[in-house]
């Protein structure tokens, strides 16, 4: 940062400085590209209370895209994600809320890593399984999880039902897409 901030104000031998430049450009533009993505994946996720927006999820698309945050977040965490045997499966949801809870609950829970995975339940549903390493612990977890009131409140918006929440696993369970929304 130094080095283009004295190139901008033309501070030192020029030509020098270009040539250190030229090093570092490609690296400098890939990095601001980088934040600039995720900074824009991160504003879905903290702009203000919004009405529900159920649609259809792309179940892989959405364990990829919280696997990918949650490895590019300040805590670094290790995240895996076990894809559906159908890749297009999809479920009923309002993503954004889908995706700040499964954010919230695993960068609130202290363990370091975490394993994403989605089963077809029966009668039209979908259950996601998210899954805490048990023992140990990551000092720079943020020990805030959202209460069980929340964390129901925040699924039923977002269209699903919370099948259980504890310090290692939590299950959440929506329609599928393609199947006859409940009368």
């Amino acid at each position: 940062m130094e080095l283009f901030g004295r190139l901008a104000r033309r501070e030192g031998d020029f030509d020098k400085l270009m040539s250190r430049a030229a090093a570092y450009i490609d690296p400098a533009e890939a990095a601001v590209a980088n934040l600039v993505a995720n900074s824009e994946r991160l504003a879905k996720y903290v702009s203000g209370p919004a009405a529900a927006e159920q649609g259809d999820v792309a179940v892989d698309e959405l364990l990829t895209e919280v696997a990918l945050l949650l490895k590019a977040g300040k805590r670094r965490m290790q995240a895996t994600c076990t894809p559906s045997n159908d890749p297009d499966l999809a479920l009923r949801a309002d993503r954004i809320r889908l995706c700040h809870v499964l954010l919230h609950s695993c960068f609130n829970n202290p363990a370091p890593a975490v394993a994403l995975s989605v089963r077809t339940g029966t009668e039209g549903l979908v259950v996601l399984d998210v899954a805490f390493q048990a023992g140990a612990a990551d000092d720079a977890a943020r020990a805030i999880p959202l209460s069980a009131a929340e964390l129901q409140t925040i699924v039923e918006t977002a269209g699903g039902a919370v099948l259980s929440a504890n310090a290692t696993a939590l299950t959440l369970e929506f329609r599928r897409a393609d199947s006859p929304s409940r009368g």
